[in-house]
């Protein structure tokens, strides 16, 4: 039987192995979920409310339990782990007490018609999800989707099946019933027979461009809706400001955040010409005296990278930048025993042919645009395929205002690095495609709005 292993990326060591599912027993836990959809649907919205509530209790109590799992597999800085997970409880409990009010019922009155909208689930969600925020992201999607009333199928990323078993052992221990939440031990060679199941209504991805692009057709061809987010290279504009040494610790910490592997973090540093070499002198020192270590230890400030081929894939895109003339400021370099590490990079005086320009660098690695112009750093800016989150920082928050209204980019902050919150949207445009997360339409994304006239 084939396996799929978890493996602790500081080491090398074997953490467990799984079994995959063969075609029989995806067949009975597709099937199994849509019979637990068909009484699911009539639970109220209390009784759901009240499963969650435990959920969050269970994960507060536990935090330093499941925070080490979750380092120990795919190396998220512990400290950034516990962090994560109490963020990922409040989230549980914006949903649970905003559901009711989000998905109720609506009458309307007006024209000589009235009518009323109701909100009927779908139905088995199939979803395909990545490894970065191994419980955060899931817990993002699964709840709202539960919370309406849908039963869900997840194939979570291949090197944390771990923390994807302890997903579902969440939903059992909070007492939901079987099969509400279901963990699928799957190869990315079986999305299409899961997919083309009539139990499945909807299928939703998170991962890269290449995979996007396979789920997508799949979708349809079997002509099952779908929400796909894809790669990203969010920019951040640095503008007139007074204190360089202030900026760029503002810049890293857009960077840096959960060691350096965030889909939303700052990926291209649009720096204007008065203020670039000072920027890019501060940003050598601060990145020279970074900590590489064990990320179990609190001062450690880069862990080891997830994957090894991640490294690999990093270092070859760094490699193509050089040879394209981007300025090597601190030295790229594999680094640990198992060349585990990727050593802190910066890469200046980048151009729009270089690979670093408009691909996503998904590990430590900063680029920095020189821009002779505020009018230069929004084009620059607005000049990507992979479009999420912009960081616009000024003194002036007037002209921020004005800047970030001619940034075509999906959400813009303003003296702040980006970051989701369940109240707000978070969605993207261009070729990181298309969907909405968050905010009351996540709740409506999954379900049917039906107009009831009479």
């Amino acid at each position: 039987m084939a396996t799929i292993q978890s493996i602790n990326p500081f080491n090398g060591e074997i953490n467990w192995e799984f079994e995959l599912f063969s075609d029989e027993i995806i067949d009975e836990k597709v099937s199994t979920a849509n019979l637990a959809f068909l009484e699911w649907k009539k639970t109220s919205f209390d009784e759901r409310k009240e499963l969650f509530y435990k959920m969050a209790d269970n994960i507060q109590v536990n935090l330093e339990e499941y925070a080490k799992l979750q380092t120990i597999e795919m190396w998220m800085l512990y400290t950034a782990s516990l962090g994560w997970l109490k963020w990922t409880v409040k989230l549980i409990r914006w949903f649970a007490d905003n559901a009711e009010q989000i998905l109720g019922d609506e009458e309307f009155d007006k024209n000589g018609t009235t009518w009323k909208y109701k909100y009927d689930p779908l139905g088995v969600i199939f979803w395909v999800w990545p490894w970065n925020f191994p419980y955060n992201q899931i817990l993002r999607a699964a709840i709202p989707n539960i919370m309406a009333w849908n039963t869900t199928v997840y194939k979570h990323a291949s090197n944390v099946p771990m923390c994807a078993a302890q997903i579902e052992k969440f939903f059992l221990d909070a007492g939901f019933p079987e099969w509400i939440y279901t963990n699928m031990f799957i190869s990315s060679s079986k999305s299409e027979y899961i997919l083309a199941k009539k139990e499945i209504k909807w299928v939703n991805l998170t991962w890269w461009e290449g995979a996007g692009k396979s789920i997508g057709s799949l979708a349809g061809k079997y002509l099952k809706p779908s929400v796909l987010e894809l790669w990203w290279n969010d920019a951040f504009v640095l503008l007139d400001h007074a204190d360089t040494k202030k900026m760029v610790a503002e810049a890293t910490a857009c960077r840096i955040a959960n060691w350096w592997q965030k889909c939303n973090s700052s990926k291209r540093f649009i720096v204007l010409e008065k203020h670039y070499d000072e920027f890019v002198k501060e940003i050598w020192v601060y990145m020279e005296n970074l900590v590489l270590g064990d990320p179990m230890e609190p001062t450690t400030q880069v862990p080891p990278l997830a994957k090894q081929n991640l490294v690999d894939e990093l270092h070859l895109q760094v490699e193509k930048s050089v040879l394209e003339w981007a300025l090597l400021i601190t030295w790229w370099r594999k680094l640990g025993e198992n060349w585990e590490f990727y050593a802190p990079t910066v890469l200046a005086n980048v151009e729009p042919w270089m690979t670093c320009y408009d691909e996503e660098t998904f590990g430590p690695v900063l680029n920095i645009i020189k821009s002779s112009s505020i009018e230069e750093s929004i084009k620059i800016a607005n000049d990507s395929n992979f479009w999420l989150s912009a960081v616009v920082y000024w003194d002036d928050i007037e002209q921020c205002k004005e800047v970030a209204s001619q940034l075509e980019w999906w959400m813009i902050f303003i003296n702040k690095p980006a970051g989701s919150k369940p109240h707000l949207p978070f969605w993207w445009v261009k070729k990181s495609w298309y969907g909405k997360e968050n905010w009351p339409e996540w709740l409506k994304a999954f379900v049917n709005k039906k107009v009831i006239v009479y």
